[in-house]
């Protein structure tokens, strides 16, 4: 959630009493909000499927909103513009969205994103920075997604896993594939 003073996000509320009371850092604008829950994984969960109609792969809940640095490798790109973005061979994964709609690169941005950046409204992005993202691929269906690398110029896509899993069990340790000046020491 973002401040209406200054538009930076706030940090976590303080809760009393069942009212949130968010203090925006910047300019100390405080926002209330009565009667605050908090939500398991769970209940996130339930309703984020029960409101784009998509199911979340299972053990998904174990990694959102997990901070990396990760990198996982791709496939060799063929097309300019993808070898441009994608080059390398690999993508480095800073924050896999969270699941909570009031924090910063939530799931529940998804939807918005997409339109923003002109991407297919299937996919589920679980991390990027608008020119490029890792993302869960509902195109062929509505429970068990790939997972792509998309760049947004020319929306060449590059398969990373057949599902979510496989793209767990391929994440790589950044220091294991980039020494410290960031030069790819992983052949």
């Amino acid at each position: 959630m973002k401040c209406k003073e200054s538009s930076v996000d706030f940090p976590k509320p303080d809760i009393i009493d069942g009212t949130a009371y968010y203090v925006c850092a910047s300019c100390g604008y405080v926002h209330e909000v009565e009667n605050y829950r908090t939500y398991t994984p769970e209940e996130r969960i339930a309703e984020f499927e029960y409101q784009h109609g998509l199911k979340l792969p299972d053990g998904f809940s174990d990694f959102a909103g997990l901070s990396g640095p990760w990198v996982v490798r791709l496939p060799p790109a063929d097309a300019e513009t993808a070898k441009y973005y994608f080059g390398e061979g690999f993508y480095e994964i800073e924050r896999i969205a969270g699941l909570d709609p009031d924090t910063f690169q939530s799931i529940f941005d998804s939807s918005s994103l997409t339109v923003e950046w002109g991407l297919p409204k299937e996919l589920l992005l679980l991390e990027g920075d608008g020119h490029t993202w890792i993302a869960l691929d509902y195109r062929n269906t509505t429970a068990e997604p790939t997972v792509i690398a998309i760049e947004t110029r020319e929306y060449t896509w590059l398969p990373v896993a057949r599902n979510f899993q496989d793209f767990v069990l391929a994440l790589l340790p950044y220091e294991s594939v980039y020494d410290a000046d960031g030069n790819v020491t992983l052949k």
